[in-house]
């Protein structure tokens, strides 16, 4: 923790996040040296691939995951850790996209996705500060609220006995809900929630092992190339042969730069989110913002999301620069987005700042690819990688059991790349400031 900061010193993204000072113990885990060989290699220990590891192990094969630094070193160990429910196209939008059959294979995983986490953390004992309080989506004008209600209605098509995945809220009862008069009404998702997404990791990577499944840290890889019966995984320290390899290295992977890591670079464009932590509230604080511990996002183009430690710590992330290394002025426009929805924040201690990638694709939709037979690619999240990742995980490991024989609830596609990849970065910020200036249009005309 730390409460004082030389404007001049790099912030670590991975290092000085609140996770990292408040997560369960990492299991031991060894770098990859010599030969061996396993039914499934993976790489990439975060949400997808270690959820793929423990469905396999599981189901009685040999697994072996590599991760280029660590388990969680990635997104899935710096993220807001909210469980949401949807996606960046609704319903009506996916079935014009993938057609009725297989987009209602994805709109009912895209339903069962929280609960489903939730039972999973609770199958699995794994400790990692899950909270189902509940997930809202604030609504800062009509237009966005109309936009809200709509999406509901066409959830509400697919959904069982009336069950609806989403409840209107009214100002009245949003203000009651979240402790500010930002918003003029909102959607409530009572499936959702939030969990310590670090220790949700390393929960996972032990229950992975404790399952049969190996975790190597400090261990990327440099190549892979396919044999007869299968691909060899390339590291400089060895050599790993697997009868199937799966991908799921997400906004992380311009890290690897040999094939066909290169190739799949181009279909995702590295986006840097960053958070802050504030000191514990008082519980009198606690009782005024965000009572009973409910998620909160503003939902706008340029989205601020925000939920609570288990130590009564607000946690609010925002988008951030494009680069890895953050300074502490990278942070005060999140915090003062902040104070503008809660007043009695401006005078807070902020302990921490951290900040990572997060993978978004051409479509705003995650892809499973094949990229040749028994080698396949689960990533591109758009922000949505707790739920999403770990969904993904399970329909990688499906399609491994299955030999492809059974069709996926997240469809195999094909990503679209990004022709001008090299000038993301440029990209990135011009539609921010776009995106950002029809938010400005949206609150006015509110």
């Amino acid at each position: 923790m730390s409460t004082s900061f030389n404007p001049n010193t790099p912030i670590d993204g991975a290092r000085e996040a609140l996770w990292m000072a408040t997560a369960v113990t990492a299991p031991p885990t060894e770098q990859y040296v010599g030969n061996q060989h396993c039914d499934v290699a993976i790489v990439g220990a975060g949400f997808t691939g270690l959820n793929a590891a423990l469905y396999l192990a599981k189901s009685g094969l040999s697994v072996s995951v590599l991760d280029a630094v660590r388990p969680g070193f990635g997104a899935s160990g710096r993220s807001g850790g909210q469980v949401n429910l949807g996606l960046n196209e609704g319903p009506k939008q996916l079935i014009n996209r993938f057609g009725e059959t297989q987009a209602q294979r994805l709109i009912q995983l895209i339903l069962n996705t929280p609960q489903f986490v939730f039972d999973h953390i609770k199958e699995h004992q794994l400790n990692c500060d899950a909270v189902q309080q509940g997930w809202i989506q604030g609504a800062l004008s009509s237009k966005i609220l109309e936009r809200q209600q709509s999406l509901a209605q066409e959830y509400d098509t697919f959904t069982v006995d009336n069950a609806s995945p989403f409840k209107t809220l009214n100002q009245d009862r949003i203000i009651q809900m979240t402790g500010t008069k930002r918003f003029v009404g909102g959607l409530l998702c009572e499936q959702a929630g939030s969990l310590h997404p670090l220790s949700y990791t390393r929960e996972l990577a032990r229950s992975a092992m404790a399952s049969g499944a190996k975790v190597f840290h400090d261990s990327p890889v440099t190549g892979i190339s396919k044999q007869a019966n299968g691909y060899q995984v390339h590291t400089k320290q060895g050599t790993l042969t697997a009868s199937k390899v799966l991908l799921c290295t997400n906004g992380y992977t311009d890290q690897q730069s040999a094939q066909p890591f290169n190739a799949l670079t181009k279909a995702v464009v590295p986006v840097r989110t960053i958070l802050v932590a504030t000191e514990p509230l008082s519980q009198e604080l606690q009782n005024a913002i965000l009572p009973n511990k409910v998620t909160l996002v503003d939902k706008r183009r340029i989205i601020l999301y925000l939920r609570y430690d288990r130590d009564g710590r607000l946690c609010i992330g925002n988008h951030g620069p494009s680069r890895d290394e953050f300074k502490i002025s990278d942070f005060d426009y999140v915090k003062k987005q902040t104070a503008q929805l809660f007043p009695e924040l401006a005078n807070t201690r902020w302990d921490f700042h951290w900040g990572g990638r997060i993978a978004v694709t051409k479509t705003g939709l995650p892809f499973m690819h094949e990229i040749a037979p028994g080698l396949i690619a689960g990533m591109g999240y758009n922000g949505r990688g707790v739920g999403m990742g770990t969904m993904m995980g399970i329909e990688l490991a499906k399609t491994v059991l299955s030999e492809g024989q059974q069709p996926s609830d997240i469809p195999l596609t094909k990503p679209k790349p990004y022709l001008m990849h090299r000038f993301n970065e440029i990209g990135v910020a011009g539609f921010v400031k776009w995106y950002s200036l029809l938010d400005y249009i949206d609150k006015v005309n509110r």
